[in-house]
């Protein structure tokens, strides 16, 4: 079973975790390491069962912390080429470029990639699927186009995120 919980939200930091017994996602990390780590620690999560970081978008508010993180987790950053050109992510452990609209999978978590309308670069956002479980992450989304319905019809939870 998948477990999804929001490690905060809103424009001075944005990160989410999904997890299975065997994989730990951590989706965006808009905060500084330092509170990255009390934030997880009030979750009981320990910043070395992080197994990969997944990025939506270079905002300030959902990298801010990665490259960070992902060195003290030893993590490698899932992104795509349009956010790895921003230059946010530099100084990052491992980078994994990823492409649009695909599928791959961390662990025993496969995931998708979906292709969401918003201004930058390169912006993705995410379902997982673990056994028969899906569950669809939206945030910072600059409308619901057919894309995005297709791709997240069928979710058993969807978490949505919006502050503006």
């Amino acid at each position: 079973m998948l477990r999804v919980a929001s490690v905060g939200s809103g424009s001075k930091g944005n990160a989410t975790l999904v997890a299975s017994d065997e994989t730990t996602l951590l989706i965006d990390c808009g905060f500084p390491a330092r509170e990255m780590l009390s934030r997880l620690q009030h979750l009981s999560v320990d910043i070395s069962d992080i197994d990969a970081i997944l990025v939506t978008h270079e905002h300030s508010d959902h990298v801010n912390g990665v490259a960070a993180v992902s060195k003290a987790a030893g993590a490698p950053i899932y992104a795509t080429h349009g956010t790895l050109t921003s230059g946010k992510l530099e100084g990052a452990r491992t980078v994994v470029e990823i492409e649009s609209d695909s599928d791959f999978a961390i662990g025993d978590i496969e995931v998708s990639a979906i292709t969401v309308p918003h201004d930058a670069k390169e912006p993705v956002q995410y379902v997982f699927k673990h056994a028969a479980q899906r569950v669809g992450i939206l945030t910072d989304l600059g409308m619901v186009s057919p894309h995005v319905l297709r791709a997240y019809e069928d979710c058993d939870l969807l978490l949505l995120e919006f502050n503006h």
